[in-house]
């Protein structure tokens, strides 16, 4: 019986593995080619496995891609988090997650080109649509949590700090549709030093130094 256990444990640990390969494979097949390029063909190749494979773990491309969206929009909810601080001021914390993204940017463009095309699908595709905005409630969710402990504090006015979310959401967003094309377009360091002098005067920051 045991011996039967763990057999199954180990088909299930494999046939886990084999999903996150063609996820992987469907990334990066969709960073290459574009979602509208993407087929199950070119995502069998891309992953080693056979195109039924494919279809006996995701059923179709639509359900692949929506798996594939998930592992995306994972990994931005991942970012703000990464490396906190919980002895930073929620303003500094901020300033963070600035720098956070610019590193995303830098090392891991791919995440963003595939993350926007999902975007521009999504203004015809429910599902694609759902999920996008489950994530960017998420995202504002926690700039919330950040903004409500510096009011709380006394380090943010509780007047205006309500639209921080975002309007922060709107600086990072806007930052990766112009860096990915061109990352020269602009000096990122001196955007994130402006969007941070309005955060600050929209909050009415009142800790140690502005941004």
């Amino acid at each position: 019986m045991p011996n039967n256990m763990e057999a199954d444990q180990e088909k299930k640990k494999q046939s886990q593995k084999s999903v996150e390969i063609i996820i992987d494979a469907a990334f990066r097949v969709i960073a290459e080619q574009s979602i509208s390029g993407t087929s199950m063909s070119r995502i069998a190749r891309e992953s080693g496995f056979s195109k039924p494979l494919l279809h006996y773990h995701f059923g179709n491309k639509h359900a692949l891609l929506k798996s594939t969206l998930k592992k995306v929009l994972n990994r931005f909810l991942e970012i703000p988090l990464e490396n906190a601080n919980k002895n930073l001021s929620p303003f500094d914390e901020i300033k963070a997650i600035f720098k956070r993204y610019k590193e995303t940017i830098i090392t891991e463009p791919e995440l963003l080109v595939v993350f926007n095309d999902f975007w521009v699908q999504g203004v015809k595709e429910v599902s694609y649509r759902e999920m996008i905005a489950q994530r960017f409630t998420a995202y504002r969710s926690y700039i919330a949590q950040l903004v409500s402990e510096g009011v709380s504090s006394g380090e943010f006015s509780a007047e205006k700090s309500h639209m921080i979310p975002p309007l922060m959401l709107s600086f990072l967003e806007g930052a990766s549709l112009q860096l990915i094309p061109d990352r020269k377009a602009f000096n990122y360091e001196l955007y994130q030093y402006m969007a941070l002098e309005m955060i600050a005067s929209l909050a009415e920051y009142k800790g140690p130094e502005k941004p």
